[in-house]
């Protein structure tokens, strides 16, 4: 029996107005870029899905892109998260991302700790290293741009956005020797 899935904030987010006007742009701009059967986390129902497959171990993997823009903040456990969406992928699924992204240091963390108990941001989770959790799944980073907002909210000031592949291994051939196909 798998163990219950983690809980998803599931309130409204309502970051700043030019927060949530550049994460709507980067939203649209990702979801043209996806193909196929589209798992996307501005859904609820998505992201449910993402929480039960975070501890489910037998799933048939059903979507081929995978779109979060800023909603994996909603996730306690950034890399269950992920690891849920790495078992809903297609063995050559893909995941594009744009997330509020860690800033280095101890001031900054004591900063975005204090910014975590604003009502704006109370709830989410942010301030964690996107790149790093991605790189703990079967997925390999494949593009990585980095990028600030413009926004007092120093949590959500530098942000990450980027594309995680699998790396599909073509077959092995045997190479045989010119001399041997005469």
């Amino acid at each position: 029996m798998s163990p219950p899935p983690p809980l998803v904030v599931e309130r409204a987010r309502r970051f700043h107005a030019s927060v949530e006007a550049e994460l709507e742009r980067r939203h649209h701009r990702l979801r043209s870029r996806a193909r196929g059967r589209i798992l996307d986390l501005a859904r609820p129902e998505a992201r449910a899905e993402v929480a039960r497959a975070s501890v489910e171990r037998h799933l048939v993997p059903a979507y081929d892109t995978a779109v979060s823009v800023g909603q994996l903040v909603r996730f306690p456990d950034l890399a269950a998260a992920l690891r849920g969406i790495d078992r809903l992928l297609v063995p050559d699924g893909e995941l594009l991302l744009v997330e509020p992204d860690a800033r280095p240091g101890l001031a900054a963390l004591l900063v975005d700790s204090c910014w975590a108990a604003t009502p704006r941001l109370a709830g989410f989770h942010v301030g964690r290293d996107v790149t790093a959790a991605v790189r703990s799944t079967s997925l390999v980073l494949d593009e990585i741009e980095r990028f600030a907002i413009r926004t007092a909210v120093t949590p959500l000031r530098l942000a990450v956005g980027l594309r995680a592949a699998r790396v599909t291994r073509p077959e092995t051939t045997v190479a045989v020797p010119v001399e041997a196909v005469r």
